[in-house]
């Protein structure tokens, strides 16, 4: 298996809700979200109000805070305020503590509700 065919166990939608300099975003989640013990979020995914979709190239999670992820912006990278960004999270374990209760998404739709028992 390539490292190409590796896919993050889950997958954590937040927006952007602040571009205060050219190269930075701010995502609406952080350390109390996410898991980042392994390495930070890895931005897979944009997604505009639209619904029109991008990959996430250009876009890297550079630090969290308890509430705000940090993202640099690389400077051909279209972003804005509202956007959603869908982030691979590489170690499930620490979210589950975080999250008793996790949806399972299916073409945007909330179609079920895992439980976490960790």
């Amino acid at each position: 298996m390539t490292a190409d065919a590796l896919r993050p166990a889950l997958l954590l939608w937040s927006q952007v809700i602040s571009r205060p300099e050219p190269g930075l975003a701010l995502l609406d989640f952080g350390k109390r979200d996410a898991s980042f013990d392994v390495g930070l979020p890895v931005p897979r995914e944009i997604r505009r109000s639209d619904g029109c979709s991008m990959p996430g190239k250009g876009l890297e999670v550079v630090s969290l805070n308890d509430q705000h992820a940090f993202v640099a912006v690389a400077g051909d990278t279209q972003l804005q305020v509202g956007d959603w960004v869908g982030c691979g999270l590489s170690h499930p374990c620490t979210v589950f503590d975080k999250w008793p209760l996790i949806p399972v998404v299916e073409d945007g739709v909330v179609v079920d509700y895992i439980r976490t028992l960790f």
